[in-house]
């Protein structure tokens, strides 16, 4: 707040800026015809008035007027399609008088970000149309509304304690754990469908690596047997891939478990280098002309898998934590190499919950993320091997074989 100035006047002033942002807005998109700069300054101007005040009545009075005024405005415009105008008017009255609401500062500042927010939704009228019309398929709506039932409608309802044989069975922190996990594939299909096929195969490797390890590999492996000639670059995408999965089990475990993070951060970075760097001594030559590749990532969201991966996380929890009181640390790296050739997230996840309750040390509980790491990797190399050729699974396994001795070398220095 500039020094000096009643609260008053500052919140007169924000509601004014909250109005003319919106009315230039529509003013300069909309031409004669509809409401201008002028009349959303006021509109805001009266809301500002009603939030200073802070009487009902007023506040109900003024709204009821603004409503009808712009309903009156609507229905004597000819050819007129849509109220978005009409909206944003109301919008502006409703913002002036957060702005205004004195003892609020949080209100002020929220008020003016929401304008800007406004603004910016009402400027990006033709890409949004183009991205709801044309971009977003049906399939990967009705995904997204699932994906959004699975966060908001089920997860709240869900009871917290924990339950069965060494209390494995904790239905909130399992779902919460496949929404983390969910998220993270989601956010992957959207970055390989609007930046993989534009930018190249080294590309696709990297956000394929976000979605699923397993199918771009599988993917690529597949591609590299329909073109040999370009063998060379489907396994550099494949090894970046693969090499992406680092970072995205170290961001999992700093969610839910900073300590686990931080025990694993200087291996997990180790083989991220080194798997790096392996692709970028594979790729030396020029690059292909037209790769023929996709990775087969076909759904954003699909509830069986994500039900799938909470069971799975379930058993998992269940034998690292069976393993871990019967047999102490044997158990526990038998355990996670036995379920991370199924897969790493759930393992990472249970070795995060091992590491709270006590049960493991930090760098011992990062020494079995590596070990079921070191698993996945050998099933990977497996299916790459059945897919592809046997040159693209040598040079997979080769590339394992780097990062994962950086990894345990990093791992034994750093213990």
């Amino acid at each position: 707040m500039p020094a000096g100035l009643p609260p008053e006047v500052v919140g007169l002033a924000e509601a004014l800026l909250i109005g003319f942002l919106i009315g230039a807005q529509r003013e300069a998109t909309q031409g004669e015809g509809h409401p201008g700069v002028r009349d959303f300054v006021l509109i805001a101007l009266v809301g500002g008035i009603a939030g200073l005040l802070q009487n009902p009545w007023l506040t109900l009075g003024t709204l009821l007027s603004v409503t009808a005024l712009l309903g009156v405005f609507y229905h004597h415009t000819a050819h007129r399609t849509g109220i978005t105008t009409e909206m944003a008017a109301l919008a502006a009255y409703c913002l002036g008088y957060l702005a205004a609401v004195q003892g609020e500062d949080r209100l002020r500042t929220l008020a003016v970000g929401t304008a800007v927010v406004v603004v910016i939704f009402l400027e990006a009228k033709r890409a949004l149309h183009r991205l709801v019309r044309e971009t977003i398929t049906e399939k990967e709506f009705d995904d997204t509304l699932r994906f959004l039932a699975v966060v908001f409608v089920v997860y709240p309802i869900l009871p917290g304690g924990e339950y069965g044989p060494y209390g494995f069975l904790a239905p909130k922190k399992i779902w919460g754990l496949v929404i983390l996990v969910s998220a993270v594939s989601y956010c992957g299909y959207f970055l390989t469908k609007f930046l993989g096929a534009r930018r190249g195969l080294r590309l696709m490797g990297l956000l394929g690596g976000l979605a699923s390890t397993t199918a771009a590999t599988l993917s690529f492996a597949a591609s590299s047997s329909e073109e040999p000639q370009n063998r060379r670059y489907y396994v550099q995408a494949a090894i970046l891939a693969n090499a992406i999965q680092f970072p995205r089990v170290l961001l999992i475990l700093a969610v839910v478990n900073p300590v686990l993070a931080a025990a694993s951060a200087f291996p997990l970075a180790a083989m991220t280098g080194a798997g790096l760097l392996a692709a970028l001594l594979l790729g030396r030559t020029a690059e292909p002309a037209q790769p023929g590749v996709t990775l087969g990532l076909r759904n954003p969201f699909r509830l069986w898998p994500a039900l799938q991966f909470g069971a799975l996380f379930a058993a998992v929890l269940l034998v690292t934590r069976a393993a871990a009181a019967q047999y102490g640390g044997s158990g526990l790296y038998w355990a996670s190499g036995l379920a991370g050739s199924v897969d790493v997230d759930a393992v990472a996840l249970s070795m995060a919950d091992v590491v709270a309750a006590g049960t493991a040390s930090p760098p011992f509980a990062a020494a079995c993320v590596l070990v079921a790491l070191g698993a996945n990797a050998l099933v990977k190399t497996g299916i790459a091997g059945s897919a592809g050729q046997k040159e693209f699974a040598l040079r997979l396994a080769g590339s394992f074989g780097m990062m994962y001795a950086a990894g345990a070398a990093v791992w034994w220095f750093s213990r």
